[in-house]
């Protein structure tokens, strides 16, 4: 393959937007490292000795807020999960009156900016007793996130060979066993990808937990992440440590399901 001149530029935009992608991630991983005084002196440069024990004040202050988003976020996704799944099988399988008028009442909810729902779903969060809970941060986020879950997945399911589906029922297999054995194992891209968004989404999420969350108990990291502090010495350099402690869980899923992510967001967009 002969390397063309006239593709100089290209690859030269190419690299400039990648260095400028990259660049406030290196900034970021850096100043985590310095001491206040080598931010002062040498601000863009890495700054020796490196100090890691900031990554240790940091973790120290948000270890356990980490496994409270974990959890919450672990929930978000199980259950956004059953719900597309059955949903969007009942979607593509079945014929009853009404299906297309309720399946764009749940597609009208994707169209609904979250802020306008905050007051009233805190509103109804706090009929139930459910403030301050691992509940309240779970299902509001759940049942905002399903809505488009249902959508991807009736889209990948109408996909899928109806050979497959018809040879299932031939051999006596129930609507059950043809969702679990069947459908389920062919949809593993868009399962990765509905598990990646609303795993992203709930580990992202800063303003529900803040109007619903005042205890330090089911606290995410998210909002820990205010209030992480250092010496005089470590400066704000603590607080950066702490941004790139809670960012790793994000780093490994999404390296670990980039390939079925894409492929399941390729499906969405191609089939429908």
């Amino acid at each position: 393959m002969r390397f063309k001149l006239s593709a100089v530029p290209h690859y030269a935009a190419l690299a400039i937007l990648l260095g400028l992608t990259l660049f406030p991630f290196y900034m970021l991983i850096v100043s985590s490292l310095k001491y206040s005084e080598q931010m002062i002196l040498n601000f863009w440069g890495i700054g020796l000795p490196l100090h890691v024990d900031n990554y240790v004040t940091a973790f120290r202050q948000i270890g356990p807020f980490i496994w409270n988003t974990v959890f919450i976020s672990s929930c978000i996704v199980v259950g956004v999960l059953i719900i597309s799944s059955f949903a969007g099988y009942s979607f593509m399988r079945f014929s009853y009156p009404g299906k297309n008028v309720l399946f764009m009442l749940i597609l009208s909810l994707m169209m609904v900016p979250g802020f306008l729902i905050l007051i009233p779903q805190f509103l109804l969060v706090q009929k139930l007793g459910m403030l301050n809970t691992y509940q309240g941060q779970i299902f509001p986020p759940m049942a905002f996130g399903a809505s488009m879950a249902t959508f991807l997945m009736r889209t990948f399911f109408e996909g899928l060979p109806r050979s497959l589906l018809e040879a299932a029922e031939t051999e006596g297999a129930g609507e059950l066993q043809i969702f679990s054995k069947v459908v389920l194992p062919l949809s593993l891209p868009v399962i990765s990808t509905v598990s990646i968004i609303n795993f992203l989404s709930g580990w992202n999420n800063y303003i529900w937990p803040l109007v619903s969350t005042t205890g330090e108990k089911v606290k995410p990291v998210i909002l820990a992440l205010s209030t992480v502090t250092g010496n005089l010495d470590q400066g704000v350099s603590v607080k950066l440590a702490g941004y790139i402690i809670s960012s790793i869980p994000l780093l490994a899923l999404f390296l670990v399901a980039t390939k079925p992510f894409i492929s399941g967001i390729t499906s969405g967009a191609v089939k429908g």
